[in-house]
């Protein structure tokens, strides 16, 4: 009986620290996932897709200038996400891939034709299961190349 009083405390704190770390690790991996996901969406629906996302090019006009489609896109993604946590999504921000990428919220400098690169980010807050620890923000971002 001593012996499981002073083994037992020791036990559970690395029991539980095993799940936390598994849990952590997976919903950082469905946040990437999500995040390309929602890049994905962008690069298909670009100024040749239907329905475009992200500012047109020139005079040319985009129901979703916004990319609220992409944003929707990548929360549907992270659907395992979704009631656990505080997700927090940013605009998808499109730019010139010759020039340096942008942070999150950042407004996008360029549009979305062919060969311009778009970036989505998402955070999230994860909270684990025993309270201990104060919540810890996870940030994703994936930036791919628009090729339609």
């Amino acid at each position: 009986m001593v012996e499981f009083a002073l083994v037992a405390p020791l036990f559970f704190l690395i029991l539980f620290a095993i799940i936390e770390g598994g849990r952590f690790v997976f919903y950082y991996e469905l946040l990437n996932n999500a995040t390309r996901e929602g890049a994905r969406y962008a690069i298909i629906h670009g100024a040749q897709g239907s329905p475009c996302s992200g500012p047109p090019v020139g005079a040319a006009t985009c129901a979703d200038a916004a990319g609220n489609n992409v944003i929707d896109a990548t929360v549907n993604a992270a659907i395992g996400l979704v009631g656990s946590g505080d997700i927090g999504t940013f605009p998808p921000a499109w730019w010139d891939c010759a020039s340096t990428p942008p942070n999150p919220g950042d407004p996008s400098t360029g549009n979305n034709a062919r060969g311009q690169c778009v970036t989505v980010f998402l955070d999230y807050t994860y909270r684990t299961i025993i309270p201990v620890l104060p919540p810890i923000t996870i940030s994703a971002e994936s930036s791919l190349v628009v090729n339609n």
